[in-house]
């Protein structure tokens, strides 16, 4: 496991005495644990205890009062972690308002009309829009390149990478056409932008949503949550869950503070373990990660920077295990700064140290094996998935389009591509270099009727399910002409006229 240096503890996680009645006021608090190992670690989750971060031997939670009280009867001295900005309201002022955010990207949105469309995608619990910002050469209109998006603060606590997500919506409105590499992005990119997914914890200064969700908990999970549906899910939760549905995002990023790292999938496992916990994408995940952290001055060079999520503390319903595992977009989490809440003083500094990252990162979605998939008898495109031979993972195409972007990293791939009615198809030797993407279509052929086996050949086996199918049962009732000798029944003769009908038809 990884863990960042017990050096600055004092720093990150101030923390005072914890008593009952701190939590009068607010339904759950934050606190630190010290003196904990990984049993002890595993332990807290076990019990329902919702960890928040890990550093060294302590650990970060947001309790309930509770599960303070269990907390102490299971032997642990919760600390309180002050929060800061009840503490100094101050630290809130030069950060945007809700009113203020939206008011800002309708501007953005009125001053670049030909790139720039704003989306409220539903409202939170307490009425506010969840704004999407939506960033795209021929914006409104779908086209042949990957979706790429950014989402921030689903922590209403943790409100910096919200003001760094409007910093680069302003970037990219406003260079391009005179930038190159900001062109290219907008141009070969659908970029998608959400600065405040959690806009009631923000105004409420809660880390959680205003239902008292940890947003970020909350997303189907692959080990006790399998059911890939928004019901019942939070609000906020359920809304970009019926987005992401319409949509076939590509690769993304969310971002949060209190540590400085990059958390890739797997988040979670099924033993609740603190230890490293691969998806089939791992060295890409890797790369992604080490993309973001070495254009960070203040992740480079530090080996803490990049961190598996499971092997940092495990969680379950995790945004970013979610797209990867049933949306096919790879994500990671992105933890900004280890103060939660910066002074507004700083934040053009850390949109300096950000910048770079943010926008390299985005240039991976351009990379691996592209293409369009069709049907080769009508030339429409088809809702296909695309996996690569000997990595257990699927990415879809975009069904309006037919698109598919698949990251890979360097080397040499055997793809299959493959949709619901049609053949599959297997492509080997494809070459992946370091830049932009290989470009592949593919045009599937629909399946033959009653080749059940879907070999593109009629076997015993599919003429009898197509008989079978056919006749309804024994009984042939369907077309009189295929009862050649008028018994109503399916003998020989019928069999040979069925499949001189196929062969007609299919041209085997």
């Amino acid at each position: 496991m990884r863990y960042l240096s017990l050096i600055f503890l004092s720093v990150l996680f101030p923390a005072i005495s914890l008593s009952a009645d701190v939590f009068e006021k607010k339904v759950f608090t934050e606190v630190r644990i010290d003196s904990v190992g990984k049993e002890d670690i595993r332990r807290l989750i076990r019990s329902g205890v919702n960890i928040t971060g890990v550093r060294g031997n302590s650990v970060r939670a947001d309790i309930s009062s509770e599960q303070f009280e269990e907390l102490r009867d299971m032997g642990y001295d919760p600390k309180l972690i002050p929060d800061m900005v009840r503490l100094k309201p101050e630290l809130r002022s030069g950060y945007h308002t809700h009113s203020q955010l939206t008011a800002e990207l309708k501007a953005v949105e009125s001053a670049y009309p030909d790139i720039c469309r704003l989306h409220n995608i539903g409202e939170s619990y307490e009425g506010r829009p969840l704004w999407f910002m939506q960033i795209s050469d021929n914006v409104g209109i779908e086209e042949d390149e990957p979706e790429f998006k950014y989402i921030s603060t689903m922590h209403g606590n943790e409100p910096l990478g919200m003001e760094l997500c409007l910093k680069l919506i302003h970037l990219l409105a406003e260079n391009y056409g005179s930038d190159e590499r900001v062109t290219n992005l907008v141009a070969e990119t659908e970029i998608w932008i959400m600065p405040l997914m959690n806009p009631d914890g923000y105004v409420n200064n809660e880390r959680r949503n205003a239902q008292g969700f940890d947003l970020n908990r909350t997303f189907p999970d692959q080990f006790i949550d399998s059911d890939n549906s928004p019901d019942g899910r939070p609000t906020e939760v359920q809304h970009i869950m019926n987005w992401a549905f319409n949509h076939s995002y590509v690769l993304s990023a969310n971002f949060h503070t209190g540590a400085l790292l990059v958390n890739y999938p797997y988040d979670s496992n099924s033993k609740n373990a603190n230890t490293y916990t691969a998806s089939p994408d791992d060295d890409l995940f890797v790369q992604l990660s080490q993309t973001y952290a070495s254009n960070n001055p203040d992740m480079r060079g530090n080996s803490d920077a990049v961190t598996n999520g499971a092997a940092w503390y495990t969680i379950n319903g995790g945004m970013q295990d979610w797209n990867y595992v049933w949306m096919g977009c790879n994500e990671v989490t992105i933890e900004l700064s280890n103060t939660f809440w910066p002074a507004f003083s700083e934040i053009a500094h850390l949109w300096d140290d950000n910048r770079e990252a943010m926008l390299a990162y985005m240039e991976w979605s351009l990379r691996g094996v592209r293409g369009i998939i069709t049907d080769k008898t009508t030339g429409q495109p088809l809702n296909a998935a695309v996996e690569v031979i000997c990595i257990d993972h699927k990415v879809y195409t975009d069904p309006d389009v037919g698109d598919y972007h698949r990251i890979l990293v360097p080397g040499t791939y055997n793809l299959q591509f493959s949709a619901q009615g049609y053949y599959s198809e297997i492509i080997s030797d494809i070459s992946v270099s370091q830049g932009n993407a290989a470009r592949l279509d593919v045009s599937l052929i629909p399946q033959i009727h009653g080749d059940i086996n879907a070999d593109r050949k009629i076997t015993l086996s599919d003429l009898i399910s197509a008989l079978q199918i056919a006749a309804g049962g024994e009984i042939f009732p369907v077309s009189q002409a295929a009862d050649v000798n008028g018994d109503k029944r399916i003998g020989i003769e019928d069999a040979v006229y069925i499949l001189n009908e196929i062969r007609k038809s299919y041209e085997l």
